[in-house]
This record gives C-alpha cells, sequence and structure tokens, in this order.
C-alpha cells in the first residue's frame, strides 16, 4: 500500500498540465489527514514537499496512528526531513506502479459495482481516480467523487 500511495504522490507531482489540481486534491487530503494526526499544524503553513511526505506517512496503512503523529511532527520540525525527503524522491518505477494501481483501482471499481475500465484511462486520470477513492467520508460521497473523476 505504501508503494501505491508513493506513486500516487509521485504521479500527482509529475502530472504537467494536471499538477494544480492535483496538487490542490494532495493538499486537501493532507488537511482533512491533519485533523486526525497533527490538529494543531496548519496545512498553509506547509511546503509543497513536506505534503508530500505526510502524504506518504498518512497513506501507510501499516503505520499506528501514533507513529504516524511522530513521522509528521518530525517533518515539521526538520528532524530526518532528509530520509522523508528521499523517500518521496526515491527511485520509483512508475509504470509497474501504475499498473499494479490500475488493478487495485478496478477491483475497487467491481466492488463498488462500477461498470468502468481503468484501462483505458491516462496516469493523471489514474491519480485522479485514486484521489477520488480517498475523497469523502461516507460511501456516498465516495462514489459521487468515483462518479465525477469519470464524467470529467
Amino acid at each position: 500500500m505504501k508503494r501505491i500511495m508513493m506513486t500516487v504522490a509521485a504521479v500527482a507531482i509529475t502530472a504537467g498540465s494536471a499538477f494544480a489540481a492535483t496538487s490542490e486534491q494532495l493538499r486537501d487530503n493532507v488537511k482533512a489527514q491533519l485533523v486526525e494526526y497533527a490538529p494543531e499544524v496548519q496545512v498553509e503553513t506547509l511546503t509543497d514537499d513536506q505534503i508530500v511526505q505526510i502524504y506518504m506517512v498518512v497513506a501507510d496503512s501499516g503505520t499506528s496512528a501514533a507513529d504516524k503523529s511522530g513521522s509528521i511532527q518530525e517533518i515539521i520540525e526538520g528532524t530526518d526531513a532528509e530520509r522523508y525527503a528521499e523517500m518521496a524522491d526515491g527511485e520509483i518505477d512508475l509504470n509497474l506502479e501504475v499498473n499494479n494501481m490500475r488493478e487495485i483501482l478496478q477491483a475497487k471499481l467491481d466492488v463498488r459495482g462500477f461498470d468502468y475500465d481503468v484501462s483505458e484511462l491516462s496516469d493523471e486520470e489514474v491519480a485522479a481516480l485514486a484521489g477520488a477513492f480517498n475523497n469523502g467520508d461516507s460511501p456516498a460521497e465516495i462514489d459521487a467523487s468515483v462518479k465525477a473523476a469519470f464524467e470529467s
């Protein structure tokens, strides 16, 4: 899961013309996560690099909430910032990861009963779809985000 989310972040950052919208989605996602893991942090004060690093930390489902909170504090305070920056800038085989992400997203669509084909989407659209699955607090909100991703 960690590699998938790293790929989403990497695709979002390198998406070219789609960067502005994807960057805002990433910032909004981090803002929502900070409420749980570091409520005292104002997302507006964070750099783009910190946003990506924090996104990678909170996206790791194998990490406890306490560890995520500690990692976020380290990123904000600059402690171990170099290590987190290396994680964000690490060598990632985007083609392999995006293909794996496509399979995962297709499975999520199938489980939710959507009749969409992820294989026909561009890398930018795959990143947007992954973001759609992370938006919303309820299944209805997530479904609406997913539908909007395919209608745009």
